[in-house]
């Protein structure tokens, strides 16, 4: 494939499918970047019935969601509770970061979790409800919705924004855990919930 002049660079030879790939992931991030500010936000992402593949969309809280390739055909999307396994590829900063963890690696599997349960991070949480099975999409995750300002010592900096690449692979039904109990407290032998305790009491 002949190489296009790209950030003013010209180069005459040829490059892996792959490789473009990687140079779209960077121009859309780029894309993304530059053009975020003038978005106004949405409560949610799925939310939006149908995202146009190369549009950035803000979420509220700063998360950027992306999609860079759709199914011919999508059966189901991903909700809450359903089980999800996906490949990723995290990097620093935006798409032309470094690479801090990738599902990617030989021999490793696909990274599966139960989406809603507070398995991944706040930015996927947020990022991948309603993506269909083979849709790729990137996240572009802000420090308060990723490692916070501790970040992950050795791999991932404090206040550090994160880009994922992320490509669903499958979608099984799942459930939600029942919300914990609240736990009971009794007031002259009334029963009512602790927190309504707590929140009528009066410093003296």
């Amino acid at each position: 494939i002949p190489v296009p002049v790209l950030f003013n660079i010209s180069y005459a030879g040829t490059i892996s499918c792959n490789t473009m790939v990687l140079i779209l992931i960077i121009c859309i991030s780029i894309i993304s970047v530059n053009s975020v500010s003038s978005l106004a936000p949405v409560a949610a992402i799925e939310d939006i019935e149908d995202i146009p593949v190369g549009e950035p969309v803000l979420v509220e809280g700063g998360l950027v969601v992306t999609v860079l390739k759709k199914p011919t055909k999508c059966i189901k999307q991903a909700t809450p509770g359903d089980n999800l396994k996906v490949q990723y590829t995290g990097r620093l900063t935006d798409g032309a970061g470094e690479i801090f963890d990738t599902s990617l690696k030989e021999g490793f599997p696909p990274y599966a979790f139960q989406l809603g349960v507070g398995r991944v991070i706040e930015g996927y949480e947020k990022g991948v409800p309603g993506m269909c099975k083979g849709e790729t999409r990137t996240l572009l995750v802000p420090a308060s919705m990723g490692y916070g300002e501790r970040g992950v010592p050795g791999t991932i900096p404090g206040g550090a924004t994160l880009h994922f690449t992320v490509e669903l692979l499958s979608i099984m039904d799942g459930e939600l855990p029942p919300p914990p109990r609240e736990k009971t407290c009794y007031v002259r032998g009334d029963a009512k919930p602790c927190s309504e305790i707590e929140s009528n009491k009066v410093d003296l």
